[in-house]
């Protein structure tokens, strides 16, 4: 065939974002690609059959770092345009096919001749690297195409309403093995040297949920009760590791077909782990990609929290088989559509099949924190947000529509009950299957079921950042307890809420009589009095029961005391005191209260004897930011008061737990030793450390003495307290252990070397000699954020490198990246840093990666301004409460 004409400057072309215009969508796809795991580049060609609605001398579609060599038209009538004009803008991904004469209404087939290379920015139709059993250097290629990153593998209609079937081809080498979203229905060798694999034909499907891998692959593989064949990927050597998995997908597959009621559609499902990804994982219709370590166990060297997160990952993923897939969001501004829920249910599916994870405990500590902390700051953002540019998208994949989603749907489940909520949805996957979604389509299925104006409570807690927070204070009487409640929004700055937004909550009661009988009201005006019948003078009332509400409680002085001393006689229940311990803190954080009494809450917890994971968690995320901003004071001595505070608490608990999982023992149980004995080694526990380095000795002469549980506590307190020897093993084990679990523990501890040089030399073993995946750095930065030399090495290098570490990622907007962003900069203090930080950012980034990363640099100085508040109101208060306990 002949190249086609082509223009880089087109002349029907916007000069700022739009959305392809939709006068033209495709129907069928045919995909035939040539992948080359030696040169890293592939070949392609594609036929698109086009359904055009309205009359047109021109068509638009997407491409991006692919090579466009020739396009083809043909017409209905049979007629054909072998050379047609196209025209390139690489700015917005267009290609635009220019006919030359006004063509009717009717189906037309494009043929589009095409190459491009396989990148190593993890997005599109990347490359990965690993190490085999041998230590060979092995090379794979697989796609990651969610949100627009389709079009770097082929030409396409890249935006979700465009669903359309696909055909998949692709050209191998001989001794590797290709996967795609459907079954292979034919093999065919050819004479030179590679092998032809033909995939079936997918259902109608949005371009970003296609994917394939190719590489020297092993599988494992089982079957559902619903006939569904089930296998997990991996790379050769490691098959074994895949049966955790299996066993959870297959659970997983049969338990939403009956909890929605409706049968997963595709005749298989394949999970796959790769080496190199950005994100844990993507869902792609029957081919869903997995980061190693998100997706492979060994029973002999995999924690339990990461079984836990294995679990939850592939509960999520299969989840949006149904939500995302099936069912899949208009435009990206519903994003939280698919993500809100798909991580709400990944939790109901691990409640009921997995009971002993107790993972609504898991949920609040780790979804409400991570909610809280984000929608906390001014520069948050709403759920429902406004997307005008594809570029920053990637940015809104963040705990806003994760986290806090995932709350909202845990509250309105709650309030209308767990039978009414799943009606609603079932009625909604069954209306707009194989098709797309908005927001209010979800609310008026949920309002059908529940007989309630569902859309005018939850828009107000969709279409508005922030949370409320709800100020209460009592008025006792003889035989009843009036409340008076008033509601703005929580500013974890301490200022004031200037939209005046008034939210819709469900306000949930119990009291010390009638713990397990809520009292429950519906809180929409600023200020209102709730009364409670039947409540005598004595008693607590804690609002928020189960810390199901996404919103925090500022209780009037004298309700607070009263839930200090149900505490202290136990009485409360578990996510209950979580709820006490974590809106305390905030409240700490954002100026309300003063640090003391925190304090007083922890001694309340360890008088009580407090022995849970969760409510620990929330403590020790408390006394971990105090000891951060006195890291910055002028006298050292505070900080060993709060240190030593810290370690007379935690010792007596880790006496109690000891070193050693016992066999059957509780899996809270065993994430509560790891936060015990990490504490204690951070505050400078000296046992505790001492113990770290004796069995670190033992993991050297034998890894199989050291319990996997206990392995990132030891790992991380001798790169703190080891010097270089033991960086030098560590990196050893990183290098050789071929296990990404035990690698990723590696990459947290080498970046907490204490020895200012041997921190940078690591910093340019990660960076500049690329020995850490691009995926991984957030790992290394979290670790050196964790100790005062990291943060102040952490300063200065990713400030003065910004634009070297951003090249290395497919964009400044890339989760990964942001992640290690924020991690780099958010542990500091001082108003002068914070300035410093905004300038550095102004100099150091170019304008458009600047004004791409507008939100996440205001977050991170906002941050930094939070800290310095916490430290200048607090460090007094901290050393005089210190003083008068004996500390």
């Amino acid at each position: 065939m002949g190249s086609s004409s082509t223009k880089t400057k087109p002349e029907i072309v916007q000069d700022k974002f739009e959305r392809l215009p939709e006068f033209a969508k495709p129907l069928h796809y045919k995909i035939y690609l040539k992948p080359n795991l030696e040169t890293f580049k592939f070949d392609g060609h594609e036929t698109i059959e086009v359904e055009v609605q309205k009359p047109t001398d021109f068509i638009k579609f997407h491409a991006n770092e692919i090579e466009i060599k020739h396009v083809g038209v043909k017409f209905a009538d049979g007629t054909e345009m072998k050379d047609i004009v196209f025209e390139v803008n690489q700015e917005w991904n267009l290609v635009i096919v220019k006919f030359g004469k006004t063509i009717e209404p009717q189906n037309i087939q494009i043929f589009v001749e095409f190459s491009g290379i396989h990148n190593t920015k993890l997005f599109g139709f990347y490359r990965g690297s690993y190490r085999d059993a041998e230590g060979n250097v092995k090379y794979l290629v697989s796609t990651h195409f969610e949100s627009t990153a389709a079009r770097k593998a082929f030409p396409c209609w890249d935006e979700p309403i465009y669903k359309a079937k696909f055909d998949i081809a692709l050209e191998v080498k001989d001794h590797l093995t290709a996967v795609s979203n459907m079954p292979q229905i034919s093999k065919e060798k050819t004479e030179h040297g590679t092998t032809i694999f033909k995939f079936d034909t997918t259902p109608l499907m949005s371009s970003y949920l296609i994917a394939f891998a190719v590489g020297e692959f092993d599988y494992v593989e089982g079957m559902t009760k619903s006939g569904i064949p089930t296998r997990v990927y991996m790379v050769k050597g490691k098959r074994d590791q895949g049966l955790f998995a299996l066993e959870i997908a297959i659970k997983a597959i049969d338990w939403y077909n009956d909890w929605f009621d409706l049968k997963y559609p595709l005749p298989k499902v394949d999970l796959i782990a790769v080496p190199d990804f950005n994100m844990g994982a993507m869902e792609n219709w029957g081919l869903i990609t997995f980061r190693e370590v998100m997706l492979l166990a060994d029973p002999q060297k995999s924690t339990t929290r990461m079984k836990i997160q294995i679990s939850l990952i592939i509960a999520h993923e299969i989840a949006h088989f149904w939500f995302g897939d099936l069912v899949t969001m208009k435009w990206w501004s519903d994003l939280w559509l698919k993500e809100g829920f798909a991580k709400f249910m990944e939790h109901v599916l691990v409640h009921y099949n997995y009971p002993e994870y107790h993972i609504w405990e898991y949920f609040v500590g780790n979804n409400f924190v991570g909610g809280f902390e984000l929608d906390s700051l001014k520069a948050s953002h709403a759920i429902e947000v406004e997307i005008d540019n594809p570029n920053e998208l990637d940015e809104i994949f963040d705990n806003i529509t994760y986290a806090k989603s995932s709350c909202l749907n845990r509250m309105l489940c709650y309030y209308l009950s767990e039978p009414v909520f799943q009606d609603g949805l079932r009625r909604y996957l069954k209306k707009f299957q194989y098709n797309n979604a908005e927001t209010i389509d979800l609310w008026n299925a949920l309002s059908e079921a529940s007989g309630q104006d569902i859309n005018t409570m939850m828009s107000s807690w969709t279409k508005h950042m922030g949370f409320p927070l709800v100020t209460v204070s009592q008025t006792i009487e003889p035989d009843r307890r009036i409340l008076k409640l008033h509601q703005s929004r929580f500013m974890l700055d301490g200022g004031k809420d200037e939209e005046g937004h008034i939210w819709q909550i469900p306000i949930n009661i119990i009291t010390s009589s009638h713990q397990n009988e809520e009292r429950k009201f519906l809180f929409n005006k600023r200020e209102q009095e709730f009364v409670l019948e039947g409540v005598k003078p004595h008693e607590w009332v804690k609002l928020n029961s189960g810390t199901t509400g996404f919103y925090r409680v500022h209780y009037s002085q004298d309700m607070f005391q009263g839930i200090l001393q149900a505490i202290e006689n136990k009485e409360l229940k578990m996510l209950d005191r979580f709820g006490v311990a974590e809106e305390l803190f905030a409240l700490v954080e954002c100026g309300k209260v003063q640090a003391d009494e925190f304090l007083t809450l922890v001694e309340t917890c360890v008088k009580a004897q407090e022995s849970d994971y969760v409510v620990w968690s929330a403590l020790e995320n408390g006394l971990s930011k105090l000891a951060n901003s006195l890291r910055r004071h002028t006298d050292s001595k505070i900080l060993e008061c709060i240190n030593k505070f810290i370690c007379n608490i935690f010792e007596p608990l880790a006496e109690k737990l000891g070193w050693e999982p016992k066999e059957g023992e509780d899996s809270q149980i065993s994430l509560l030793r790891v936060l015990v004995h990490e504490r204690l080694a951070k505050s400078g526990h000296q046992l505790t450390i001492e113990k770290c380095q004796q069995y670190f000795a033992y993991y050297l002469a034998n890894p199989a003495t050291l319990h996997p549980e206990i392995r990132t506590v030891v790992f991380n307190t001798v790169a703190r307290h080891n010097g270089k020897e033991a960086i030098e093993q560590l990196r050893h084990i990183y290098e050789t252990c071929n296990y990404s679990e035990v690698e990723r523990e590696c990459i947290i501890a080498l970046g907490q070397s204490t020895d200012p040089e041997m921190l940078e030399e690591l910093y340019e073993y990660a960076f500049t000699q690329n020995k850490i995946r691009v995926g991984d750095y957030k790992f290394f930065i979290m670790g050196s954020r964790s100790i005062k030399e990291g943060q102040d090495l952490l300063w200065k290098y990713c400030r003065e490198n910004i634009k070297n570490i951003v090249s290395k990622f497919d964009s400044a907007c890339a989760n990964s990246f942001l992640v290690a962003f924020k991690f780099a900069f958010d542990s500091h203090c001082g108003e002068k840093k914070a300035e410093e930080f905004l300038m550095s950012m102004q100099k150091n980034l170019d304008p458009a990666t600047h004004k791409l990363m507008t939100r996440p640099i205001q977050q991170v100085a906002e941050n930094i301004r939070v800290n310095t508040r916490l430290l200048r109101d607090n460090a007094n208060v901290v050393e005089k409460w210190l003083g008068e306990h004996g500390h």
